[in-house]
């Protein structure tokens, strides 16, 4: 008979970011980086309609709450440093090259925003902080990207800088993904993709995995599983 996992989340390990076309198809790059500090999902809800109506003696005759509806979740995340590429894959932003033709920068330009990625997080778990195989794993499979926030100098704490007013999207073409994220349980200790599709509806799979999360990788990468 099956079983639940129960397990309990703590503390960010990595983050990968995967290119997405607009219409949420697989690009063919990624990044995996652990410079975040935050990472914020704001599930926004539209309340159900409240239908009321009374007759003529001024008692409600009709008192329906239809059900609310789960409309997308909001992302934010502050990252600890810069990384020009990275920043490109989920804002508006370009790399900007030096001269060997290296991402030393960026720039923001004005104009509508476009774009899409997917966001892998895995974190540790409780009890089991130190074993990289055992871990969270939380994917939104498909988000539109979002800009910068504000960028504030002074003379007492580090610059940050911050994704906002990125959110997720329905129609994803993810899948089982392209990447290797749990044990088969027919292969022992073999790492696999994901025992069954998402819903192309879906906006959040969070479970939890005993493969480790990967190396960090500072430079885009072609996707692979």
């Amino acid at each position: 008979m099956p079983t639940t996992h129960a397990f309990v989340p703590i503390l960010g390990r990595r983050i990968r970011i995967t290119q997405l076309t607009d219409a949420g198809d697989l690009g063919t790059q990624q990044i995996v980086t652990d410079g975040f500090i935050t990472l914020t999902l704001s599930s926004q809800i539209e309340a159900g309609t409240e239908i009321l109506q009374r007759n003529a003696a001024g008692i409600l005759c009709v008192n329906e709450l239809l059900s609310p509806n789960f409309k997308r979740f909001n992302v934010e995340i502050e990252f600890c440093g810069v990384n020009p590429s990275l920043v490109a894959f989920v804002a508006n932003a370009a790399t900007y090259a030096d001269y060997a033709g290296d991402a030393a920068g960026f720039t923001i330009r004005e104009g509508i925003i476009t774009g899409a990625f997917a966001l892998e997080l895995w974190t540790g778990v409780g009890g089991a902080l130190f074993d990289e195989t055992a871990n969270g794993y939380f994917l939104l499979p498909y988000v539109h990207r979002g800009h910068l926030g504000d960028i504030k100098v002074d003379g007492e704490k580090a610059v940050t800088f911050q994704l906002t007013e990125a959110y997720t999207v329905g129609g994803n073409s993810w899948g089982i993904g392209p990447y290797k994220v749990v044990i088969n349980d027919d292969s022992p200790g073999v790492p696999d993709f994901l025992p069954a599709a998402i819903d192309p509806f879906d906006h959040l799979l969070m479970i939890d995995t005993a493969v480790a999360p990967p190396a960090v990788a500072s430079s885009p990468a072609p996707i692979a599983a």
